[in-house]
């Protein structure tokens, strides 16, 4: 009586299997042949469909549509060609217009696509037409891009960097251990926890962290073409430096004699970097400062490009198995412990293919000014405005004609497409360049945008 009790207690406390099981469509010669018998041998419709492992009613359903359309033969379309709202060469114009607005940062959701056919295309069609297409489309989560970033990484401000790059390459041989690059990220006390292996069925699962919220350690990096690092700097939150707090710390560098050689400094834009006192220290030091143009060193800096992605996951992964061993348990991450859990990943992250692959895909070293193609200036494409020195007046400024709204408007919003897909894909590559658009006058209020109100300068700083 207990064994059979505590069953049916155990037996309800189970949770229920909430894997989907999809039964197998039916295939398309079964149907059609027992069609045919159905209609040539007097075979009963139920027969048919157990000798063939159809659904009787399926079968006379097949069987009905086809007697009254008046075709001589049978022919069997799978449901998703039956719902179909465009035909094949549509469809295929709707798929290229989802990955060109992927590539421009305006990509469609779900809600979008359905839109695109207006009242035609449901969730039904939805399913068959990303079914149709698994090869080439996926269902996926867009990581925040700000317009500013979009915005300035354009073809002028590209060719603006390599211009003031080359003219510095050009007042000496520079071989790639004196190209540098310099920046700094923060890492907290607070890890961002890694995927785990959970059970199903349970909504909500924790990871153990150090706090709520994290202390923001600085961290300012040195690399170099050839692969080399100078040793980090830390900077603590803190009024006054303890030589404790880099306790495990990377071992630092030692210093020799050498005669002073003027090595090329590449560093963003932001207003400290480009001071006097630090443009005239340079210039006693040697040392030609080019700086990135703001808001493309996501791209264009290598410290960005290859080394500190890795660097904050191993960082954060060291601060997971601190958190997990034995002797830690209970214990929170204070900024004395910030220092050797980043030695950790510093060894790993900072490692010479990392930082030669870095300046390689920027087109730093090997130097290649035109590293970039076309679809990494798509986002930018959308902002495209004339440079207002170049007009007489801003009171010229003509606001945009109807032809020229549709024209961007279509370019970014699928709202406008007819279920024919008037805009092509070739409409969408031939888009009028800055010089050809106008833009509306701005509003009275004076107000500044987000790009324009960053804390980087706009100006191209190249000193020697």
């Amino acid at each position: 009586m207990t064994a059979l009790h505590l069953f049916s207690l155990d037996s309800i406390s189970m949770p229920r299997s909430k894997e989907k099981k999809k039964r197998p469509g039916p295939s398309k010669v079964n149907v059609q042949r027992a069609v045919q018998e159905v209609l040539n041998t007097n075979l009963s419709i139920r027969a048919a469909a157990k000798q063939f492992g159809i659904a009787k009613s399926a079968l006379a359903r097949h069987i009905k549509d086809f007697k009254s359309s008046g075709q001589n033969q049978f022919v069997y379309n799978h449901n998703y060609q039956v719902k179909k709202v465009f035909n094949e060469t549509e469809e295929s114009e709707l798929v290229n217009y989802i990955k060109m607005a992927v590539k421009m940062h305006y990509s469609l959701n779900l809600a979008n696509v359905k839109k695109l056919a207006k009242k035609e295309a449901g969730d039904n069609w939805l399913r068959c037409f990303r079914n149709r297409h698994t090869a080439s489309l996926s269902l996926r989560k867009p990581e925040g891009t700000s317009l500013a970033r979009s915005a300035s990484s354009n073809k002028e401000t590209v060719a603006a960097f390599f211009k003031a790059y080359k003219s510095a390459l050009a007042k000496g041989k520079f071989e790639p251990s004196r190209i540098y690059n310099v920046d700094e990220t923060g890492i907290t006390t607070v890890q961002q926890p890694p995927k785990i292996l959970a059970p199903k069925g349970v909504k909500q699962i924790g990871g153990m962290t150090s706090a709520e919220r994290g202390v923001l350690v600085t961290v300012i990096c040195c690399i170099n073409a050839a692969g080399n690092t100078v040793p980090p700097l830390f900077v603590f939150p803190r009024a006054n430096f303890k030589n404790h707090m880099l306790k495990g710390a990377p071992v630092g560098a030692i210093g020799a004699a050498n005669k002073k050689d003027k090595v090329i400094l590449l560093l963003d834009n932001h207003e400290s970097h480009v001071s006097i006192p630090t443009i005239d220290l340079a210039k006693r030091s040697g040392v030609i400062l080019v700086t990135f143009h703001p808001h493309t060193s996501h791209r264009m800096q290598p410290l960005d490009v290859c080394v500190y992605g890795p660097f904050k996951t191993y960082y954060s992964s060291a601060v997971s198995n601190w958190m997990n061993t034995p002797g830690n348990a209970g214990k929170p991450i204070t900024i004395y412990d910030v220092a050797e859990l980043a030695n950790t990943a510093y060894l790993k992250a900072f490692t010479p293919s990392n930082i030669t692959k870095g300046f390689q895909v920027s087109g730093l070293y090997p130097l290649n000014s035109d590293i970039f193609g076309e679809q990494v200036f798509l986002p930018s494409n959308v902002t495209d405005r004339t440079d207002p020195s170049l007009s007489k007046a801003s009171s010229q400024i003509k606001p945009l004609s109807s032809n020229e709204t549709s024209v961007i408007t279509a370019a970014v919003s699928p709202q406008t497409m007819s279920p024919s897909l008037n805009v092509s894909l070739s409409e969408l590559e031939n888009q009028p360049s800055s010089s050809d658009i106008r833009v509306p006058p701005r509003s009275s209020d004076n107000s500044m945008t987000k790009a324009e109100n960053t804390p980087s300068t706009n100006r191209q700083v190249l000193v020697d």
